[in-house]
């Protein structure tokens, strides 16, 4: 098999409404390229050399082959594009942003760029299970038709080495809340953990670029709205818990207010009380009461 160095598509071979980049590694494999994989995975990074490579590894080795890996490098100052080239596998690929513009941002490049018919995600500190995108895929195919996505259990492994489980929540079309927890339903349900039909992504949109925390968990929201999703009990993937935008506690509550703002006129519809009880909660975040 002919194997280069990761490449940035041009436009020909990217979705539309992909910027222009460079195109690394030589033209003959143009060809190949114009066949769309069945998978296009996203990764966003910053400033994660140290890991990122391990990542990557995780989602090349999967059993299921038939896909592309997109790196989006969200303006890294480090090493990242060189661990990311040393890397030879022709369904990989790289697209460095011009500044940091968060994970939304750089998710939402990797999107316009993925040619698959089925979407999923890594971050750059977590690994995969080699089954986990083929157990995903097998999850979707034998579920009922109007699926939109499938998602796993995960293998929580924290800063001083203990190892949990990481069960994620029981999802129920079109409730906004958990009566259980009493907050959102999709809360704790990780990027990492979801293989989503893209045709379902496309109609409920992309992430929100304004929210710098929880981008995730709100598109979740949107697309649990519309469409079924599959839990597949089996815990396919390692959250490594590392430091990150996740200690951001401005960022969180500003998060928050927005997402509350934007869907708050529907949730009230469902429970009156968390919208009172979130509202509260936000301002003393906010004020440091």
């Amino acid at each position: 098999m002919f194997i280069r160095k990761p490449i940035d598509l041009d436009h020909s071979t990217a979705r539309p409404g992909a910027r222009k980049g460079a195109v690394l590694g030589s033209s003959p494999t143009v060809g190949h390229e114009s066949r769309a994989p069945l998978v296009s995975v996203i990764l966003p990074t910053y400033n994660r050399a140290a890991l990122i490579g391990s990542a990557i590894r995780s989602v090349l080795a999967q059993t299921f082959a038939d896909l592309e890996l997109w790196v989006i490098d969200d303006g890294s100052t480090d090493d990242t594009d060189a661990v990311v080239h040393a890397i030879a596998d022709e369904r990989l690929r790289y697209h460095r942003l011009d500044r940091n513009r968060g994970q939304a941002a750089a998710r939402n490049e990797g999107l316009r760029r993925a040619r698959g018919e089925y979407l999923a995600f890594q971050d750059s500190d977590d690994r995969w299970a080699p089954g986990k995108l083929e157990r995903s895929l097998q999850a979707m195919r034998t579920a009922l038709p109007g699926i939109g996505a499938v998602y796993c259990d995960m293998t929580r492994v924290w800063r001083d080495g203990r190892v949990t489980y990481h069960r994620s929540p029981t999802l129920t079309r079109g409730r906004w809340i958990d009566p259980e927890t009493g907050w959102y339903q999709v809360y704790l349900l990780g990027i990492q953990a979801v293989l989503i039909r893209r045709r379902c992504l496309d109609a409920v949109g992309y992430f929100d670029e304004e929210l710098r925390h929880f981008e995730d968990m709100e598109l979740f929201m949107r697309l649990s709205r519309a469409y079924d999703l599959v839990h597949i009990s089996e815990p396919l993937v390692d959250y490594v818990q590392t430091s990150g935008v996740s200690e951001d506690m401005t960022g969180k509550w500003r998060a928050r207010w927005r997402i509350l703002r934007r869907h708050g006129p529907a949730i009230v519809r469902e429970s009156p009380a968390f919208l009172v009880r979130e509202s509260r909660q936000i301002l003393r975040l906010r004020f440091g009461q």
